[in-house]
């Protein structure tokens, strides 16, 4: 099959959707069920003067393409979050590098209501019933992580990480078609936090970081940038991988 692309609206015409056709090949790993990927990246990255921190390059790619990279060994099809139209072009260059894999897009339909909302317009798109959740701007992404935390949701509500002083990573987690309403409920509750919906859910699985770092020991996967500072130590940290 070849990697032409496809452009159409979604039923509500609220959400472009751009499809890229997919190989005849079977995902990397096995699957039973089809497995959805959401990559936050309407972030407006502020503190770092307002660049598009997923697009930010280091040892020859940018953090996107790491994370699509490392999500396409676990997922069928990823979902990209993205502000606007204008927003989604600026990525275009890089997701012609992946012509055999299904890249959508959806956009947010509330102004200012954060990444929950980037979250509700993608659970709506994605044709999994689960779907692995991060933020684009966390380049270690780690495949055996993610597959971890499918196989902990698989008939639940959500799985996400928790930490050692009880804090949680929503933003690394994989969440059922079952937090769509919990989320507008939230919204016309006036709440924007994504914790808001995880715990109105019912069935909500929990994962210990220390398990976690019996595949992942530093937790990278977790790492995320938010300033310059944070992109130098990411650098740092990828440099030392590779001596390792």
């Amino acid at each position: 099959m070849g990697g032409k692309t496809d452009f159409k609206e979604t039923k509500t015409g609220k959400t472009e959707v751009i499809r890229a056709e997919i190989k005849e090949a079977e995902p990397e790993k096995e699957q039973t069920k089809l497995r959805s990927a959401i990559v936050l990246a309407g972030g407006r990255g502020r503190r770092m003067g307002t660049v598009e921190k997923a697009l930010l390059e280091f040892e020859g790619k940018t953090i996107i393409e790491r994370l699509l990279e490392s999500l396409f060994r676990v997922v069928d099809e990823v979902i990209l979050s993205f502000r606007d139209k204008k927003q989604e072009e600026k990525f275009r260059p890089v997701f012609e590098k992946f012509p055999a894999r299904e890249i959508r897009f959806c956009f947010d339909t509330l102004e200012d209501a954060g990444p929950l909302e980037g979250i509700r317009a993608g659970l709506l798109e994605s044709r999994g019933e689960y779907s692995f959740v991060c933020a684009g701007d966390m380049p270690f992404v780690n495949s055996n992580v993610v597959d971890l935390l499918f196989e902990k949701a698989n008939g639940h509500d959500a799985a996400l990480p928790k930490r050692e002083d009880e804090k949680f990573e929503p933003l690394h987690a994989v969440y059922s078609k079952k937090m769509i309403p919990e989320i507008e409920k939230a919204f016309e509750n006036g709440r924007c936090s994504v914790l808001t919906p995880v715990f109105e859910m019912k069935d909500v699985v929990f994962v210990e970081v220390s398990e976690i770092r019996e595949i992942d020991p530093e937790l990278r996967t977790l790492a995320n940038i938010n300033t310059a500072d944070e992109m130098q130590r990411i650098i740092e940290l990828s440099g030392k991988k590779e001596k390792s």
